[in-house]
């Protein structure tokens, strides 16, 4: 049963080790903690005995020159491997034994230390093609590529005639001669199951399999308070999700073995980790399921956002580790704020302010930012956005929209519906919106589609004529004479606009300078003559008659400040 190993691959290195080693070959199929099977490993000892003057590799002196051969044996063929120790036979079936060299006890020991380093050079590289054979067969039966584990141990001795060893290797696949993997080996870190009758290049390439010797997945979720998405769900959930694997280095050959390929230890974690990952999550967001279904009533209502991702690579250790990290919310963006109440001498109105923060979150994969699949839609800022237009119904406000009932609810009057103030904030980066609103209760507009209006009312009464007659002298002041009647009564009102953006023309014609002011646009012009008829004295009891100043009218285009003055002189019955 030769063992013969093909020195740094070279096929026309083929070094047979003689007296053949016994052989051990044991398997372990490895297993995580749930007892799943990942892979194998298979462990092959080789127990051996070096003669110093028999045997394969050759002995030579301390000068490196091989010793000589007893009798007339057969010309030995050229000599291949380290230090040109071996001969090129296949087997020594046909061509015989080793021939025996010439050694005495004094120069024994040279040559057992020559054979301790020829074989400690040949074993010296991982991933050789070795092969055990039958005795008479030249083709083998188990073919594999090991890694040296350990170190290569020689038992001690006088080293006068013998040495014997122990060289311990590891496999993760053993091949027939048909570089056709064996049953067991097809374990690899994929799917835990065998694919028999494969080839390292099939299994590697359409399992997309890794060579690992350990994996961890660990799944964990906690209470985020920090992060409340409205009174009603005062708390949100943060789930952990940390993979790990430890590769190992693997020398595949191809389906015809002329090509070795050295698998890195950590690019087979990372192969395995990333693999798991793609198959781990098949309906995000929505992550719950991994951590047990049941244990908590989140499954069908949360979902999960603003996915991290973080990946470290040990390459001296062979390890790959991925850590990710999602925010568990029942919507996609969450909101902090403060309420306020003030009331002031100086006003006679109860006002609210609110502050607030809005935090979008990113149902982005980490692979999808920057690329094809990251959609507006789903970024953090606009979904961001999306909450601030949902409580203020788009920017209009009005009272069905949240945040205004937010604040009428806080107070005991009845607000304006229309804020008082509004003050916007944003950051595209951090995907956040951020306001300040006022409200108080002052009385709703009356004209439609401004943004502050002022009604300002001047009522005359009649009062006494009289003349004011200086006289010299006198210390008492100008005489004062009554001269009969009375004077007239007077109104005058002022009305006061501040028109919307949209009312601001930004052209410098006509059309937008002149045509654009209240008393012109409808529904405005209306609004004004209704008000204008309530306010006049017109309509009033006992009111005899009237007459009407001429009308002021002042429009600045630019800023959308408006005003008109009007004023009435009228006469009562009595």
């Amino acid at each position: 049963m030769p063992i013969r190993v093909r020195y740094q691959n070279n096929s026309e290195a083929e070094c047979t080790i003689r007296p053949t080693p016994l052989v051990s070959i044991g398997l372990n199929v490895l297993k995580n903690g749930a007892g799943e099977a990942f892979g194998v490993n298979y462990s092959i000892v080789l127990t051996g005995t070096l003669l110093a003057d028999q045997g394969s590799p050759y002995g030579h002196d301390q000068g490196g020159t091989r010793y000589g051969y007893l009798g007339s044996p057969s010309p030995v063929p050229d000599l291949v491997g380290p230090y040109g120790a071996f001969d090129s036979n296949i087997s020594h079936f046909q061509a015989g034994r080793p021939p025996r060299q010439q050694i005495n006890v004094s120069t024994a020991s040279h040559s057992l230390f020559f054979k301790q380093k020829v074989l400690r050079a040949l074993f010296a590289q991982d991933g050789q093609r070795m092969e055990i054979t039958d005795i008479n067969d030249d083709e083998p039966t188990i073919v594999c590529y090991p890694r040296l584990v350990g170190e290569i141990t020689f038992t001690e001795g006088i080293y006068i005639d013998r040495c014997d060893f122990t060289i311990t290797l590891e496999a993760d696949t053993l091949l027939n001669n048909n570089v056709v993997v064996d049953n067991e080996g097809s374990y690899i870190a994929f799917d835990n199951a065998i694919h028999p009758s494969n080839t390292e290049d099939t299994l590697l390439a359409s399992l997309s399999g890794a060579f690992i010797s350990d994996y961890n997945e660990e799944w964990s979720i906690e209470v985020d308070d920090s992060v409340g998405e409205s009174p009603n769900i005062p708390r949100s959930y943060r789930i952990s999700h940390n993979i790990s694997a430890v590769g190992k280095t693997h020398y595949s050959p191809n389906d015809d073995e002329t090509v070795i390929t050295k698998l890195i230890a950590w690019e087979q974690a990372r192969t395995f980790v990333q693999q798991r990952l793609a198959n781990s999550i098949t309906d995000y967001p929505n992550v719950m399921g991994q951590i047990g279904q049941g244990t908590i009533d989140l499954v069908d209502s949360y979902g999960g956002y603003n996915h991290v991702r973080s990946e470290q690579v040990g390459e001296s250790a062979g390890s790959y580790n991925v850590s990710e990290n999602w925010l568990i919310s029942s919507g996609s963006s969450y909101e902090n704020f403060g309420l306020s109440i003030g009331t002031s001498i100086d006003s006679p109105f109860v006002s609210v302010t609110l502050d607030g923060n809005i935090k979008g979150l990113s149902s982005i994969t980490p692979s999808g930012f920057g690329g094809s699949a990251n959609s507006i839609g789903d970024s953090a800022y606009s979904n961001s956005l999306l909450k601030y237009n949902t409580l203020t119904n788009s920017g209009q406000f009005g009272v069905g929209s949240d945040i205004y009932k937010r604040a009428n609810n806080s107070v005991a009057v009845q607000l304006n519906s229309q804020p008082r103030s509004v003050a916007l904030g944003s950051n595209e980066y951090t995907g956040e919106v951020t306001y300040n609103l006022q409200f108080d209760n002052r009385p709703t507009n009356i004209i439609s589609g401004v943004m502050s209006e002022s009604i300002i009312i001047n009522d005359t009464y009649p009062g006494d004529i009289f003349a004011v007659i200086p006289v010299i002298g006198r210390p008492t002041g100008p005489v004062l004479n009554y001269i009969g009647g009375r004077t007239e009564y007077k109104r005058d009102v002022a009305i006061n606009l501040t028109m919307d953006y949209t009312d601001v023309p930004y052209g410098d014609t006509r059309n937008p300078l002149l045509l654009k002011k209240p008393s012109v646009v409808e529904p405005t012009a209306t609004q004004m003559s209704n008000l204008i008829a309530e306010l006049s004295p017109a309509g009033e009891p006992n009111i005899r008659k009237y007459f009407i100043s001429p009308p002021q009218e002042s429009w600045e285009p630019k800023a959308g400040i408006y005003s008109f003055n009007l004023s009435w002189t009228y006469e009562i019955s009595k």
